[in-house]
């Protein structure tokens, strides 16, 4: 019995450590892909991958316009479509030159293309963009940030069940946090340096593109991490409090038979009493039988 149950111990533990990779991998790309994350990061690669998108040629076809229309309407937002996309220039940042309005055009460009309406699920929009000519800018959206949250969740999931069956095939209990918590640790460190594996790439622009998808990797590596060490130190504390349990009750088992042996006990207690009593008495009637004689 002990043999199978140490099989499907190691079995759970590799399935674990598997799932917490793949939930580490996908809470770092739904961390990354958030909107605010996204229009941070895209700004490094707005020259390489927004020129299909005319934004540059967009602006100067229309700066004139936006200029004048700005300088009565200082509060407003010019908003214009071309090629396809929807600009919307704050009117701060079109007073303020053409590289801002450039800059306010990309927000806009990727704003549009984050939020893009699509009925489709990932991998059917995948397909078809993929046929009517790849975009990247197609997984810098919502919809992938969708896909990849919820595979998130799902593994998520998966570790707690698989954390609950190492508690039932675990032997001593106190060892399931200490087992946990390097899982975790061992997960966390595989992604905590991944900016200097990616930065291996001699593309630069393939670099600034796929580090958008890993952006928050370091900073999700470590928020595991500190889960794994948690966990690591209680399962210590327990393992302490253990140890310290089991030597005060061998402590209290040799101290309860010295104290028997102190203590006389009650029974023979009396009958050393009853003696100690009796003897005057016999010798009162010795005497008085001698003074009867005489």
């Amino acid at each position: 019995m002990g043999v199978i149950r140490g099989f499907f111990l190691v079995i759970a533990a590799v399935l674990l450590f598997l799932s917490l990779i793949s939930m580490t991998f996908f809470w770092t790309l739904s961390s990354s892909l958030s909107y605010d994350n996204v229009q941070k990061e895209a700004s490094a690669i707005v020259t390489d991958f927004f020129k299909e998108a005319n934004a540059t040629s967009a602006i100067d076809k229309n700066y004139d316009l936006i200029q004048s229309y700005c300088i009565n309407n200082s509060d407003m937002d010019y908003v214009f479509r071309e090629s396809d996309h929807t600009y919307i220039i704050t009117c701060n940042s079109a007073l303020q030159g053409k590289d801002a309005m450039i800059k306010e055009g990309i927000k806009s460009i990727i704003h549009d293309n984050y939020y893009a309406d699509s009925e489709c699920r990932f991998f059917d929009c995948f397909k078809k963009t993929s046929l009517s000519g790849f975009n990247p800018l197609f997984l810098i959206s919502e919809r992938t940030y969708n896909y990849v949250n919820g595979k998130f969740y799902f593994f998520l999931f998966i570790s707690l069940i698989l954390t609950g069956a190492l508690l039932f095939f675990i032997e001593k209990k106190t060892n399931l946090p200490i087992l946990t918590g390097i899982l975790l640790i061992i997960s966390s460190l595989l992604f905590i340096k991944l900016d200097a594996i990616l930065s291996l790439f001699s593309d630069k622009t393939f670099f600034n593109f796929l580090w958008i998808f890993f952006s928050n990797s370091y900073l999700i590596s470590l928020k595991i991490l500190i889960a794994g060490v948690i966990l690591l130190i209680i399962g210590i504390i327990l393992k302490i409090f253990k140890v310290g349990f089991f030597i005060s009750n061998l402590i209290s088992k040799f101290k309860k038979p010295q104290i028997a042996k102190e203590k006389p006990k009650p029974a023979a207690a009396e009958k050393i009493q009853k003696q100690q009593n009796m003897q005057p008495a016999k010798k009162s009637t010795k005497k008085i039988k001698k003074s009867k004689s005489k």
